[in-house]
């Protein structure tokens, strides 16, 4: 079976969102101690927001 652009780019994402779900609790963790990682943590957070959307709905059909 040959995946498709589409299929490829939902199956990186979704690779991604996994990745980042697990650094951003750490973040999440030392942020507590260092407010400084603000910036670090809503960046994460986007980033996986953005694959979510492309994920769910925001490929191209």
């Amino acid at each position: 079976m040959v995946r498709t652009d589409d299929q490829r780019a939902r199956q990186i994402a979704q690779n991604l969102v996994e990745m980042l779900s697990s650094y951003e609790e750490e973040i999440i963790a030392l942020e507590q101690q260092a407010p400084d990682l603000a910036a670090l943590r809503r960046a994460v957070g986007m980033a996986i927001a953005e694959a979510c959307y492309l994920i769910s709905d925001g490929a191209p059909h």
